[in-house]
């Protein structure tokens, strides 16, 4: 389990610190890394820090079923594990999300508490597209039942400096 502090970090790594200091955090856990000017990657894409001016900046943990040794905790529980609207309203306990983010219902993010939610859609905008495909011949739709289950869960959480997102 990777611990998430709100304005802080997650696990052994946190906001702010130098691209060495978390590299040498990370040994532990995974030495290998792909590298990009602003991201490395580790855990092969379970973990992804953000830097800018070298310090971290965004600390992402992604949902990955295959490696399941690097699960978050928020406050107690795992935000992946859970549908998205029961992790929502845990939240609402904590803090309010951003209301006039363009992306709501695909991301939530908690400004005051540096943390976000992602998922790449949402169970309604695939319901609806499912509906939209019924007119066509041959469409299976079993990849959209299965989809819209699993996009009733995050993919990712995350914590950021403020001014970040």
């Amino acid at each position: 389990m990777l611990e998430i502090t709100p304005n802080r970090g997650i696990g052994p790594v946190m906001l702010g610190m130098s691209r060495t200091d978390v590299s040498q955090a990370m040994q532990s856990l995974s030495p290998q890394k792909r590298h990009t000017q602003q991201r490395d990657i580790y855990c092969q894409g379970k973990l992804v820090v953000d830097f800018q001016h070298e310090k971290a900046v965004a600390i992402c943990i992604n949902k990955d079923p295959i490696i399941t040794t690097l699960e978050p905790r928020l406050f107690g529980f795992n935000p992946l594990k859970q549908q998205a609207h029961k992790t929502v309203m845990r939240m609402s306990l904590r803090g309010n999300y951003d209301h006039e983010d363009p992306q709501l219902g695909m991301s939530y993010i908690y400004p005051k508490l540096g943390i976000y939610f992602w998922r790449d859609t949402t169970p309604e905008n695939l319901q609806r597209e499912m509906s939209l495909q019924r007119t066509a011949e041959s469409t299976s739709h079993t990849w959209y039942a299965q989809a819209v289950q699993d996009y009733k869960q995050f993919h990712a959480v995350g914590v950021f400096k403020e001014g970040y997102l």
